[in-house]
């Protein structure tokens, strides 16, 4: 036998075929531990976005095709990227919001964005490119200190790179 009573009664219950409810709710009421419990903390670090690829300063070819996209790969921390209007109230959470020289072109919810150089008058040219992280309703995320959570890069475009540009 064992030394807690209840424990003992839930034994001889379940043991007789009665219901698992019962069983469950016994168990569930009786404790030979503790009511004192504990709450735990934790701190996370802020959001951070930085641009893995294309490096600063990069030749990026894309030949003569009209609809070339050039990817930028991300590494995000500390955020969770989702299609606009699907964060609602959950913090550090949105979609990115792809510039080139001060113009909205591409958006997206993914590490990987897009620069699509279709519609681009001056396709070979250099391009100051701007990734921001915004809200479902568009309005810039902050990152540590406050600061707007964006990540820049400056490359050049061009039909090929073969002076050694790379990208």
């Amino acid at each position: 036998m064992t030394r807690f009573p209840h424990a003992f009664f839930a034994r001889v219950l379940c043991a007789s075929g009665r219901s698992l409810v019962l069983c469950a709710a016994l168990l569930a009421g009786c404790s030979d531990e503790s009511d004192d419990t504990t709450t735990e903390t934790t701190t996370t670090d802020p959001p951070t976005i930085s641009i893995k690829s294309p490096l600063e300063g990069a030749c990026v070819s894309i030949g003569e095709v009209p609809d070339v996209r050039i990817p930028f790969l991300l590494d995000v921390k500390a955020l969770l990227l989702r299609p606009p209007g699907y964060c609602g109230d959950t913090k550090a959470c949105g979609h990115l919001e792809l510039s080139a020289n001060g113009k909205v072109v591409g958006r997206g919810s993914g590490t990987v964005v897009e620069f699509p150089m279709i519609g681009v008058a001056n396709r070979y040219d250099t391009f100051d490119v701007e990734i921001v992280v915004v809200d479902d309703g568009g309005a810039p995320l902050a990152g540590g200190e406050g600061s707007v959570l964006r990540a820049t890069r400056t490359i050049t475009t061009a039909a090929s790179c073969d002076k050694g540009g790379g990208a």
